[in-house]
């Protein structure tokens, strides 16, 4: 059973006003926060005997103020994990790894998803086995196979992501020594094996 929402009126002093100001936390707009406090208010179950001999608002308003306290101490606690979560950390990324992932992304059909953070923890790992001059060429190679395939209008896979490309050793491929047997031209026709 949903409860149906009335509209409220309330005038609250100027001093109340500026303490609810500084207790406010900043993801709650003033109305929402006063709600907030109302409905917590009027949750917390009080009894006569808990109550001082003072004014029935003055003591209920001092509870009040202290679940506001703690309701804010949680609210800021939320708010700053949320903010923590959000804030990601952008490597340091070497030079060389640049060069390499500026190649890699030159080549004309490509994976979608490019992670360059996923793709700089691998090559920090490969870089150990492999010289960063040697994979910025396998990248350069890689780009200009799929670009002749594009030019001649030939089906070509598209280039994984680099992390992926990375991780597989699909580099490897292109630093060997060998040179791919073009077509033959035997009496002006062009023969593929």
């Amino acid at each position: 059973m949903q409860a149906s929402a009335k509209s409220l009126f309330l005038r609250i002093p100027e001093s109340v006003h500026q303490k609810l100001l500084v207790k406010k936390p900043e993801c709650l707009s003033m109305t929402a926060f006063c709600a907030l406090l109302l409905e917590q208010a009027v949750d917390t179950p009080v009894t006569l005997a808990e109550r001082a001999a003072a004014s029935v608002a003055s003591t209920s308003s001092s509870s009040f103020i202290k679940e506001d306290i703690s309701s804010k101490q949680s609210i800021k606690a939320v708010s700053s994990e949320k903010t923590a979560k959000n804030k990601r950390v952008k490597p340091d990324y070497s030079e060389e790894f640049l060069i390499f992932w500026n190649e890699y992304q030159r080549a004309p059909i490509k994976a979608n998803s490019q992670s360059k953070n996923k793709a700089y923890e691998q090559w920090r790992r490969v870089v150990k086995e492999e010289s960063p001059q040697r994979l910025v060429e396998a990248a350069a190679r890689a780009g200009e196979q799929v670009k002749q395939a594009k030019i001649q209008d030939e089906w070509c896979a598209p280039l994984p992501d680099a992390f992926r490309w990375l991780r597989d050793e699909r580099y490897t491929v292109y630093l060997e020594d060998h040179v791919p047997a073009g077509p033959q031209v035997i009496n002006g026709i062009t023969i593929y094996d």
